[in-house]
């Protein structure tokens, strides 16, 4: 296991202030450091091969932080990314920010993907789905149909993809913006990025405008049997860490999608 300390000696890194909004790569094992040139940095420790395999394999055409310097320690990583500016919050986004959004995920999904698949969570859970949770959740509101939604999600084919496309992950600087975190990133279906997006506005109240995503409908069907398998089969196993109005919003938007696809 790659430990802070260790990874901060071994890369000539320091702690800086951590004061204000971090950028996307804030979760546990994150750390605002400065490098031995005086640049400021994130330390992201307890990382795995598959993101330093992205930083050092992959060119992609979107922007991204810069590996500055890794450390290795069996199976575990920690990356020197630099500073790339901060995340802004989901209801500031404006018009100009998710026609940027959408113009750079077009362009990486067709960017040809690299010879890994991206972890498909999604998959696993309908496989396996947890029907006593889900009912709690949903009640009769929804029925989960795994057969027909897995059918559907497959219709826009495979691309490249970030695996975990949330504005969270996504910070600006000077107008410009930078995807991060790509841990997940591989071989996929491009409508779990666009559905991952519209599932983690959900609660706050925002809505994406998918329908700006230059997509055919396809792609538009798939994006739509996405979000509601995400909302079915993931979103009751962190249903308690939301508000009560945040998982209403859920629920209105599961129920608006389900009819949209029976229709």
């Amino acid at each position: 296991m790659v430990d802070a300390t260790e990874a901060m000696t071994a890369l000539r890194v320091t702690p800086r202030d951590s004061s204000g909004r971090l950028e996307s790569r804030s979760g546990a094992g994150v750390h605002p450091v400065t490098t031995a040139g005086g640049a400021p940095a994130f330390l992201k420790v307890g990382a795995d091969e598959r993101e330093l395999r992205f930083y050092r394999e992959m060119r992609v055409p979107v922007r991204t932080p810069e590996l500055l310097d890794f450390l290795v320690r069996g199976q575990e990583v920690a990356l020197l990314l630099s500073a790339s500016g901060a995340t802004v919050d989901i209801a500031q986004w404006t018009d100009v920010m998710w026609a940027g959004l959408f113009a750079d995920l077009a362009a990486l999904h067709a960017t040809p993907p690299p010879r890994w698949d991206a972890p498909d969570p999604l998959l696993e859970a309908m496989a396996r789905p947890d029907l006593g949770l889900i009912r709690g959740f949903w009640g009769d509101d929804v029925r989960p149909d795994p057969d027909h939604l897995r059918s559907a999600m497959s219709g826009a084919g495979r691309a490249f993809v970030h695996g975990d496309c949330h504005t969270e992950n996504i910070t600006v600087t000077g107008g410009y913006l930078h995807f991060c975190d790509w841990q997940s990133a591989g071989a996929g279906r491009p409508s779990a990025d666009l559905a991952l997006l519209s599932v983690r506005a959900t609660p706050a109240g925002v809505r994406v405008p998918l329908e700006r995503f230059p997509a055919g409908e396809p792609l538009r069907q798939a994006v739509e049997a996405e979000e509601l398998a995400i909302l079915i089969f993931l979103w009751p196993l962190y249903a308690g860490y939301n508000s009560d109005e945040g998982n209403e919003r859920v629920r209105r938007r599961g129920r608006s999608l389900a009819r949209s696809l029976r229709g």
